[in-house]
């Protein structure tokens, strides 16, 4: 019995990170899905494969990497931050900073002093 328990739970670790991996990658067919949520033959085969890397004892950063190695950083939804990617991560981060100041700036200018 508690032999069946632990092969449950087993199976219930891999199928959770098989999902959350999936999840993360982008289905090479589709573009716009991720491979958990596309039908399609190549994301059905990698999601085949995420689990067999996970059964074989392989890491989710070592699955992740076979991945990118197999497919181009493109197949990652979340790039790695280098110098070529530091633009894309810090953009979102500077239009908010731009945004907020000229917001304040604004409503400085218009706030009349008497």
């Amino acid at each position: 019995m508690a032999s069946e328990d632990d092969a449950v739970k087993k199976a219930m670790i891999v199928d959770a990170r098989a999902r959350n991996i999936s999840h993360n990658v982008r289905c090479t067919e589709c573009g716009s899905q991720s491979i958990e949520d596309s039908q399609a033959d190549i994301a059905i085969l990698l999601r085949k494969l995420i689990r067999d890397e996970i059964q074989s004892g392989k890491t989710d950063k070592d699955i992740y990497k076979k991945l990118e190695d197999e497919f181009g950083e493109t197949v990652l939804y979340t790039p790695k931050f280098d110098m070529q990617t530091a633009a894309l991560w810090l953009l979102p981060v500077q239009l908010q900073e731009y945004g907020l100041t000229t917001g304040i700036n604004k409503r400085l200018m218009s706030t009349s002093w008497l």
